[in-house]
């Protein structure tokens, strides 16, 4: 194997967005264009007790309840599990909130708007939700989200021997922020990865990522029209160039943009759809 490729499998997917509830519903999606029933504008994470639900936020939510999806697929006790969450825009609606409250005389910011604005906000209500114990990251690369939360959670997974969640999650950008930060849906998945052995090479999903010295945009993808405007505005979103592999019959690579100079070059050889 080469020193600067990494490899794991891809065990369970969870997800939540417009014109799905689920990744079987975003599987088909994918695969036929044909769209389901969604007309709630939130998830209702059930694992969030009622109290705190009521309270969440809505990129809270999202994430939550991509990750219950995927770990309940995947019969994993979530309390042992090690999770990345990342977000590539962040809770806008509560940034342009405090913004507003912090330009009045007043300047008394709401103690739980506060507390729900921190970034790690999704990896806080998830962890207590579940009493995981594991390490919980909160990551973030505007554009690039996906890439480097990909890169963290197979490093992770690889150097420790031990399966890892990965949650990508972004919400509608506040009104104010939409010139600059152009997102009208919502989006969430969840990934269960694991780390495979040498003797292991031909599990289904396996997936290789390697660090390249090149410059790349992400790629194109034929998507239905919802998934497309997602995919384009929702940083988070992105994430679909490498779902969109699942659901090929052959294996399949493509090129992400990390930064200026570096991509991340993924590899899925014998695709299968999880559950």
């Amino acid at each position: 194997m080469s020193d600067n490729i990494l490899r794991c499998s891809i065990k369970a997917v969870g997800g939540w967005g417009q014109n799905y509830t689920n990744w079987q519903e975003l599987s088909e999606l994918l695969t036929t264009g044909a769209t389901a029933e969604n007309t709630a504008s939130s998830p209702k994470p059930e694992i969030i007790p009622a109290n705190e639900r009521r309270r969440a936020p809505l990129p809270v939510k999202l994430a939550v309840e991509s990750s219950w999806q995927a770990t309940q697929s995947a019969g994993l006790d979530p309390k042992g599990l090690a999770c990345v969450f990342v977000s590539g825009l962040g809770d806008t609606q509560l940034t342009d909130y405090m913004c507003k409250v912090l330009a009045t005389e007043n300047m008394q910011l709401s103690p739980t708007k506060f507390h729900n604005s921190v970034h790690n906000a999704a990896a806080g209500y998830w962890t207590i939700s579940t009493g995981c114990m594991k390490a919980a990251n909160s990551v973030a690369g505007f554009n690039e989200s996906v890439s480097l939360a990909i890169l963290e959670a197979v490093t992770q997974c690889v150097q420790e021997q031990a399966p890892v969640q990965i949650t990508f999650y972004d919400a509608p950008s506040s009104e104010i922020l939409k010139p600059l930060l152009k997102n009208d849906q919502s989006f969430s998945a969840s990934l269960i990865i694991e780390p495979v052995l040498e003797s292991n090479q031909n599990d289904s999903n396996l997936l290789e990522m390697q660090l390249v010295s090149q410059a790349t945009e992400w790629p194109e993808l034929d998507l239905e029209t919802h998934l497309d405007t997602s995919y384009k505005q929702n940083p988070s979103a992105r994430i679909l160039a490498v779902l969109n592999m699942l659901t090929k019959d052959s294996a399949d690579t493509v090129l992400l943009p990390l930064s200026a100079e570096t991509s991340l070059q993924l590899t899925l050889h014998n695709p299968k759809l999880v559950n």
